[in-house]
């Protein structure tokens, strides 16, 4: 519990309030208070106040992917802030690029050339009985195995491998090491995606609020069940709505729709609007964009969806 700790510490409530920056003592005496709900950001705020390291209560490694066969829905940037939102958290958080676009690769700030070695190519195209990735890269505090054009070769060769698009699933449950892997396969239905998909247990469908990206959902929905063939446990967690836009009817009656036809299925997030200034010049600058904009509307956004992937997940964050 948040009190029982300042309390050990000896510490009261005006000064951790004050240490944290907060005009008065009722914001933690709200975050201490019993089903007070606190975000991610409030909480993190109060356990550096307090000088303690938060709690994730995480036992296993949980592996995600961002699964979406259309593309331009906001996928990639999902994973890059969110897997760095887990890790400020002070989570181990591995990230790995599927997509031979690579830009989830770029995104980080990773420009030169990748060999194909360092990619997910040998972990799928190597020994069957003992995959393994390859020594990830490091980038803004978290490991990213990469990627390159040239992981396209992949694609027409999983059709010859026996069991090729589980073969990166048991190199992902080979790790040690890691809270979250997060998986971002390409845009496509393809033997890639299916390879990326497959080796998690839990899909986040970003869909953008509009017609177009509701439409769409049906056949990740579809894809996901034909996937469970190969990975029995495999389930969507998480629909993450992006790209919206509160200025218009249209995306607010679409939000409405999704969370009213979607929420049977998996819990659906709060939005992030669309701010494409602030995605693009992070994303040219190789930055998350709780990085590249902090303490900007779009960083409390993405902390909110993290919080919500977070319950969505059954993970506990305390101090």
């Amino acid at each position: 519990m948040l009190g029982e700790e300042r309390v050990r510490r000896g510490l009261s409530l005006e000064e951790v309030a004050r240490r944290a920056g907060w005009a008065n003592e009722s914001i933690p005496r709200r975050l201490e208070r019993p089903g007070g709900n606190p975000t991610l950001k409030s909480v993190q705020r109060y356990a550096e106040a307090v000088g303690a390291e938060l709690d994730v209560g995480l036992t296993e490694t949980r592996v995600l992917s961002f699964f979406n066969h259309a593309g331009g829905v906001g996928k990639t940037s999902a994973a890059r802030d969110l897997g760095y939102a887990l890790r400020a958290l002070g989570f181990r958080v591995l990230l790995i690029d599927a997509d031979p676009q690579a830009n989830l690769t770029a995104w980080l700030g990773v420009r030169e050339e990748v060999p194909l070695e360092r990619t997910l190519y040998p972990a799928v195209i190597g020994s069957p009985g003992d995959p393994e990735l390859p020594e990830p890269i490091e980038a803004h505090g978290l490991h990213l195995i990469p990627s390159t054009l040239e992981l396209a070769r992949l694609e027409p060769q999983l059709i010859g491998v026996i069991m090729g698009v589980t073969r990166l699933r048991s190199a992902v449950r080979r790790l040690s090491g890691y809270d979250f892997v997060l998986v971002d396969p390409p845009p496509s239905l393809g033997q890639l995606s299916a390879l990326a998909v497959i080796a998690s247990r839990h899909v986040v469908v970003p869909v953008p609020t509009n017609v177009k990206g509701f439409e769409g959902v049906k056949t990740v929905v579809q894809m996901v069940r034909e996937y469970r063939q190969a990975a029995p446990d495999l389930e969507i967690s998480m629909f993450a709505l992006t790209h919206f836009d509160g200025r218009t009817r249209h995306d607010r009656e679409s939000e409405e729709s999704m969370r009213e036809q979607l929420s049977s299925i998996a819990p659906v997030s709060s939005p992030i609007r669309y701010r494409p200034a602030i995605y693009k010049d992070a994303s040219l600058a190789g930055l998350p964009v709780p990085l590249h904009d902090p303490g900007g509307k779009a960083e409390e956004e993405i902390s909110t969806v993290t919080g919500e992937l977070l319950a969505a997940l059954g993970v506990k964050v305390g101090v």
